[in-house]
């Protein structure tokens, strides 16, 4: 992998693990809005699905378009059984299970 690219992937992961840690940190011991702590627990699957997007469809500055149905259609599926089994990990797998299938097919 380009050493630009894993640098931009550490760089986001550690933004998006400070910006669930800091509240935790300074706020300890308090009690947040119902509102508040869902954006906290799903901010870091919104991240995570920025990265993996950021991936999926662009290949150094230029955006795939001859891979980008099957990925999309991959990462639907990935959110699809990730939101449902309520389990994301499975859904990654999922999601790069169905990428490499359709990309065998495709």
């Amino acid at each position: 992998m380009d050493p630009a690219r894993t640098t931009i992937i550490v760089g986001m992961g550690l933004v998006s693990y400070l910006i669930r840690a800091l509240p935790q940190l300074f706020l300890a011991g308090r009690s947040f809005p119902e509102a508040f702590e869902r954006y906290l627990r799903y901010l870091s699957y919104a991240l995570i699905a920025s990265i993996i997007s950021t991936n999926l469809f662009l290949a150094g500055p230029r955006f795939e378009a001859g891979a980008a149905p099957h990925r999309a259609l991959a990462l639907a599926g990935a959110v699809l059984v990730a939101s449902w089994t309520g389990k994301p990990l499975l859904g990654m797998l999922i999601g790069a299970l169905l990428a490499q299938t359709l990309s065998w097919l495709w």
